[in-house]
């Protein structure tokens, strides 16, 4: 594929390299800050949110992420974001906005105040404010039957002004809303403080986008049915887990990505070696399969297998095999070098 560049109005300079190297790692946010910090090397921080609709947080992990890359330098402090108390703030009508939608169809619109370094909650609301929202926002009805549905309950004033904040204060849509409370049912977290929270945590981290949502929500759901199966497995039951085993877990879940049958069959191995289950052993086995590119319980098999074979004349493996050897011979062949010298 050729891609043709139109270059008759201003060009962005990027440097090429640290960009590159970076660009599977920067998220949407990064991106978007990088660009009009290339575009506009002057821009103020407080412009800069208010352009990209992020807070101050996004847009300091933002830059610091592209400072640490090498990308760009900041030769000044950029002038601070000014708090706005939002503990009280309660949704005002745009009179132009609401003139417009009187003369289209007869509703009173309630303007969006963008968000700006908010407190570790969303603003209150009043019975009043909530029930004129709900009625200039014939959509959000049905919304709020869907989320009850997926909580189970009706919803009390409260919990409707949560909703109502989400949509008004974290400028959030239905279908993103929906996703949430999709999530919290499997995740069986019935509270809609809980969801307030998360909202407001995935707010901050820039996690604006419905896929980029769905993704990351998506790996905390595998993560935790991974997490269930593993205190199966090692015979951790309900309690606490320990540090070690928490960093582990999550290095097989997130970092390694591996399925739950390749982590059984690390288990298998480890048992038959050790005599037990011995979580640094098991954790050895996984990390030469991931070195060797092994990613499905087909491709271990195999291996296996074929190992076995290359060995059967040379030494009696069928009741059991030395793991450390055959990761050798598997560490050869990943690297195409199948003829070397078998220890």
């Amino acid at each position: 594929m050729k891609i043709k560049v139109d270059y008759t109005g201003q060009c962005i300079l990027i440097p090429a390299g640290p960009v590159l190297d970076k660009l599977g790692d920067a998220d949407g946010t990064k991106l978007r800050v990088l660009l009009l910090a290339l575009a506009n090397p002057t821009v103020e921080e407080e412009e800069m949110c208010d352009t990209l609709n992020i807070t101050p947080k996004s847009l300091h992990n933002a830059l610091s992420f592209w400072v640490d890359a090498g990308v760009i330098h900041l030769e000044m402090a950029a002038t601070p974001v000014k708090k706005t108390a939002q503990k009280n703030r309660s949704p005002k009508k745009d009179t132009a906005a609401a003139k417009k939608e009187e003369s289209a169809g007869g509703r009173v619109a309630v303007s969006r105040p963008r968000p700006v370094a908010r407190a570790a909650q969303l603003p209150h609301y009043t019975s009043e404010e909530v029930a004129s929202y709900v009625s200039a926002h014939a959509e959000v009805a049905d919304l709020l039957v869907s989320c009850q549905q997926y909580m189970g309950k009706l919803f009390n004033i409260a919990e409707v002004e949560i909703v109502v904040g989400l949509l008004d204060y974290l400028h959030l849509d239905s279908d993103y809303i929906l996703l949430l409370f999709s999530h919290c049912k499997k995740m069986e977290k019935k509270s809609l403080r809980y969801i307030e929270k998360l909202a407001i945590g995935l707010f901050d981290d820039g996690i604006m986008d419905y896929d980029e949502l769905d993704a990351h929500l998506q790996a905390i759901e595998d993560a935790s049915k991974l997490e269930k199966q593993l205190r199966r497995l090692f015979g951790a039951g309900r309690r606490a887990l320990t540090a070690k085993e928490k960093d582990t877990f999550s290095r097989w879940a997130g970092k390694w990505k591996m399925p739950y049958e390749l982590i059984e069959k690390a288990y298998e191995i480890t048992v038959e070696n050790t005599g037990g289950a011995s979580l640094p052993y098991c954790n050895a086995v996984l990390e030469k399969w991931y070195q060797s590119g092994y990613t499905t319980l087909e491709q271990v098999t195999d291996a296996i297998t074929q190992y076995r074979h290359d060995r059967d004349g040379a030494q009696d493996k069928k009741g059991s095999f030395e793991t450390d050897d055959f990761f050798e011979a598997a560490l050869r062949r990943s690297y195409g070098d199948e003829g070397g010298k078998d220890t």
